[in-house]
């Protein structure tokens, strides 16, 4: 059997071959050329990321020399200081007013009671403020040059309808 010129047997490798092809271009080449054009959209994402950042650089370099050459205040450090058990009682109203004078309202102040048992260094007090964020950083920069202050332990900033509540755990040394 003939088809046209070409004799019935080559016709057929003809086909075979042709579906051989194919049957590689999808198995071998296609998934490649994804693969590649996965790789090319990577760079291209890559490339214009790292031209962002080369414009952003002359700003970058300019906001660090501005920020070198600004001179930081220092917050105050003391030595800790253990308060002696008969001044205990001026714990609250000392935090008051350093709640006065920051611009914060006082909620309560709570020394913890049970922390002061015989064998115990330290107490606990739980301050719960009202006011503005920038009044409270005043109040923690005032709060940081207690003497006997061991550390804050806790702080917990809500948002309540037309002010924030600052709910601060610190913990003092006695002596």
């Amino acid at each position: 059997m003939q088809i046209g010129k070409i004799p019935g047997r080559s016709a057929m490798y003809l086909v075979l071959c042709v579906v051989i092809l194919v049957i590689f271009y999808f198995a071998a080449l296609y998934p490649h050329q994804r693969s590649l054009d996965t790789v090319k959209a990577k760079t291209a994402q890559v490339t214009n990321l790292i031209d962002k950042q080369r414009a952003l650089l002359p700003l970058y370099e300019e906001m660090v020399k501005r920020g070198e050459n600004k001179i930081l205040g220092t917050l105050p450090v003391p030595d800790i200081k253990a308060l002696s058990r008969v001044d205990i009682d001026t714990v609250s109203p000392m935090f008051k007013k350093m709640a006065d004078e920051s611009g914060m309202q006082v909620v309560s102040i709570r020394p913890d009671v049970l922390s002061l048992t015989g064998a115990s260094d330290d107490m606990v007090v739980t301050i719960h403020l009202r006011g503005r964020f920038f009044d409270f950083r005043k109040f923690l920069v005032e709060v940081g040059g207690v003497s006997s202050l061991k550390r804050v332990e806790e702080i917990d900033i809500r948002q309540e309808t037309g002010h924030k509540e600052f709910h601060l755990t610190v913990r003092l040394a006695i002596g």
